[in-house]
């Protein structure tokens, strides 16, 4: 059997539009309007998005994201600060009944949820692996910055190249995350402030140690390829049909 789901591919779009999309799917589909949706998207200008609990006065200097161009927005989810650039996002907005996820827990969605990745990625000749729920123990915090791994988030020569976050609410899963091709490590040393990212990032191994773009490990993908790869992937392993307003993906 094959579910019906929608699929929405937007251009590029400034952070706060991207955000508020997300949310507005979710209230679609818990409403009835709209059945479950897989939303594949990116960013400009380059935005670095905070989770839904910090406090942006610890964590950005305002003035250098200013400079370079940066927008500050706030995510739905939790999590730490993510900096939004040379990425492919997807967002996934389900039922917590639907038999995807069937009314699993948080591990277990970002489980059936990275399945999909995976298999998009093998299309691509990828290598992907999961990260061990033992090993991501320290980053179950959904959204979780790149500089620490989370337990069955997507790893590609052993470093972190997928993060991901997840909200509920009125019986619907919202997991979105980032799909990295560069990591913009310049970019977060110089907005993140520095007592901030000398907490959670200098002490640790290097930030492009424990994490990297697909180009930064030699993988001359397009975001055009990826997209087609992650429909596919999905329409596989969910599976579904995903229509949307000019032609219908079949898996």
């Amino acid at each position: 059997m094959r579910y019906q789901w929608r699929l929405i591919l937007d251009p590029p779009l400034p952070g706060k539009i991207n955000m508020d999309k997300d949310v507005e799917i979710m209230e679609e589909v818990s409403a009835g309007e709209s059945p479950p949706t897989l939303r594949l998207y990116r960013w400009f200008p380059p935005a670095v998005s905070l989770g839904y609990f910090q406090d942006e006065t610890e964590v950005i200097d305002m003035k250098a994201c200013q400079e370079a161009g940066v927008d500050v927005i706030r995510r739905p989810t939790g999590g730490r600060a993510v900096i939004h650039f040379h990425e492919l996002t997807y967002s996934i907005i389900v039922p917590e009944v639907h038999p995807f996820i069937n009314n699993g827990g948080i591990l277990d969605v970002y489980r059936s949820i990275s399945r999909g990745i995976i298999t998009a990625f093998n299309l691509l000749d990828i290598l992907a692996t999961l990260t061990p729920e033992e090993e991501g123990r320290a980053g179950l915090a959904p959204g979780s910055c790149f500089d620490t791994p989370s337990a069955y988030e997507v790893q590609v020569q052993g470093r972190k190249v997928v993060g991901s976050a997840q909200l509920r609410r009125d019986g619907i899963v919202l997991q979105h995350g980032a799909i990295l091709f560069k990591l913009p490590v310049d970019l977060y040393q110089k907005v993140l402030k520095k007592d901030y990212h000398s907490k959670e990032i200098s002490k640790r191994v290097g930030l492009g140690d424990k994490a990297a773009g697909l180009h930064d490990l030699g993988y001359g993908i397009s975001y055009e390829k990826m997209t087609r790869a992650l429909v596919k992937g999905f329409s596989m392993v969910i599976p579904a049909v995903f229509t949307s307003s000019s032609k219908i993906f079949r898996g």
